[in-house]
This record gives structure tokens, C-alpha cells and sequence, in this order.
């Protein structure tokens, strides 16, 4: 069975379509952080994750692939194109399998999310201001920390804030934030979705008793997100 819903992957092939057809005008050396559209598009199929390049569904070359995964680094054009083209044909064997799936009754009840999701906005220019650097810095570290404790806790399962597919997105989400506020562009959607989870998670960990120090962690990294959003990027 197709584990993409056939409007995601409607949405994301007519992205790579439009991408494509942008990259006839890149110069041959692309920054990739200037195709911070793409990247989204690879970290959306492998999951959000920031070690999706090992895994490499897309059967694209791991050191290639990593630099989109990370948004960092310059590629040639034309191994942006084969890789956006690697992109596409995924994407349509995915709508086939969607195609030609018959209708069962395990299909008709929907499975719950597996994989973080958030809606994409618009990408910004990052300021190139001391104080810009310091709060992203900030929030950066923050995130880090979180990501961390979430990880490596040893709280009994009844005491956990997060269920464990909670904490798996959680930290896929936060995962990508982190690699969107080490680009020179920022995607206002992902960081939106970021603070919107961290500030759910830590009104849960307010009633319980045991990760009431993470839970604070997590409303201090919200509200810096905040803080970055209201004053460079809204």
C-alpha cells in the first residue's frame, strides 16, 4: 500500500515540476540552500529526518543527498536537475501505486500519522545582523537541548508527556527546524509548527509530575521561536 495521500503527492509533484522548471535559469553552481523548496520536498518523502540520506529511498547518491538533506553546501545544475528528476519519478510511481490500489476495508480506516507535517509558507532572508545571529543561535541551542533530553529519557512510559510516536515527531520536527535555521533562508511554516509544537508539549508536561524541567525547556524554545517570528520574519 502507498503511504503517501494522494494529495500530498499531487502537492509535491506539481512543487518538483515548478522547481524544474526554475533551475533552467540557475547559474552552474547552485547554492542549496537556494532550493530550500526541494530539500523540504526529500525530507517530507524520507520522513524529516535528519539522517534520511542514510536510508537513500530516492536512490540518489548519499553525499549528494545529504546536502539537501542538511540545506547546506553548493551543487552543479545538473546534479540539481538529476536529483529533482530523481524526485518526480519517485513521486509518479507513488501516484500509480495509488492508481491501481483496489479499495479494501483495511483502507477505509486511515492509519494514524507516521510523519510530521506542517504547511509550507514562504521562504526569508535571514538578517545578516549580529542580534539575528544570537537569537537564532539561541533558539538553535535551545532545540538541541531538546532534542536530547527527548531522546535520551529514562522516565517510565506512564510518566512520559509524549507518547512515543509524539516524541518521534516531535523530534523530526525539531530536527528540520534546526537544519531550516542553519540555511540562509528561513521557511516561516516550519517554524511556525515547530513553536506550535513545542507549546503543546509543554502545556502537557504542566500536568504531570516528573518532566516539568523539559516541559519548561520546551515553552522557553517556543517562545524564542516566537521572538525570532515577530521580529525578522512576520
Amino acid at each position: 500500500m502507498n503511504e503517501f495521500p494522494i494529495e500530498d503527492i499531487h502537492r509535491m509533484l506539481d512543487g518538483v515540476e515548478d522547481i524544474i522548471a526554475d533551475l533552467e535559469n540557475k547559474p552552474d553552481t547552485i547554492d542549496v540552500a537556494d532550493l530550500g523548496e526541494l530539500s523540504l520536498i526529500i525530507l517530507e518523502i524520507m520522513g524529516w529526518t535528519s539522517t534520511a540520506y542514510m536510508e537513500n529511498r530516492l536512490s540518489i547518491n548519499p553525499s549528494l543527498l545529504s546536502k539537501f538533506v542538511k540545506m547546506r553546501g553548493t551543487v552543479r545544475k545538473r546534479d540539481a536537475i538529476r536529483v529533482a528528476d530523481r524526485v518526480r519519478s519517485f513521486l509518479k510511481s507513488e501516484d500509480q501505486v495509488s492508481a491501481t490500489e483496489p479499495p479494501s476495508a483495511t483502507q477505509r480506516e486511515p492509519a494514524p500519522p507516521t510523519r510530521a507535517s506542517y504547511v509550507a509558507e514562504q521562504w526569508m532572508l535571514v538578517p545578516r545582523t549580529s542580534e539575528a545571529k544570537q537569537r537564532i543561535n539561541l533558539v538553535s541551542v535551545l532545540l538541541d537541548s531538546i532534542i536530547l533530553q527527548v531522546k535520551g529519557t529514562n522516565v517510565p512510559e506512564s510518566e512520559q508527556l509524549l507518547t512515543d510516536l509524539e516524541r518521534q515527531q516531535l523530534i523530526a520536527i525539531l530536527e528540520t527546524a534546526l537544519n531550516v535555521l542553519k540555511s540562509p533562508l528561513v521557511e516561516t511554516g516550519m517554524l511556525k509548527t515547530a513553536q506550535k509544537t513545542l507549546k503543546e508539549a509543554s502545556e502537557k508536561a504542566a500536568k504531570g509530575s516528573l518532566q516539568k524541567g523539559l516541559g519548561k525547556l520546551m515553552d522557553a524554545g517556543a517562545d524564542r521561536i516566537t521572538e525570532l517570528l515577530v521580529r525578522w520574519f512576520m
